[in-house]
């Protein structure tokens, strides 16, 4: 939630691209994750997709103009044309670790992008890597 919260203080507006549980859990969480505020956002599909400052997709199309995209446990798309920034969360140790290491190695063949990688911390928080 944090870095959707990030993203919507920076008034960029972000693409979160998941399968559909999880996204049915995004949805819930950005709704109740803070009892004193709430994450303006909508599931794709609707009529005001183009108005949703948060966005979440089962697929990389940004209908919300998004400069953002947050990949959870999600394989990169070919193209992230128009996007300033992409996010990849995957979980350790498991089938979303694969494929984000398939994706690093990918990166190095595409010009005009920086790579890096943060890891969480066993103690919480987190460090850069790379």
């Amino acid at each position: 939630m944090r870095l959707a919260a990030k993203a919507h203080e920076t008034g960029k507006r972000l693409l979160i691209v998941s399968d559909p549980a999880r996204l049915q859990a995004l949805d819930k969480a950005l709704w109740t994750a803070d009892p004193d505020s709430f994450l303006p956002h909508a599931q794709a599909g609707g009529a005001d997709d183009a108005e949703q400052p948060i966005l979440l997709a089962e697929a990389v199309t940004a209908a919300n103009g998004a400069r953002i995209l947050l990949l959870v446990e999600h394989g990169l798309p070919q193209a992230l044309d128009g996007f300033e920034r992409v996010l990849n969360l995957f979980e350790e140790g498991g089938e979303g670790q694969v494929q984000a290491r398939s994706d690093w190695k990918a990166l190095l063949d595409r010009e005009g992008l920086t790579r890096s990688y943060w890891q969480q911390k066993e103690g919480g928080g987190w460090e850069k890597r790379g």
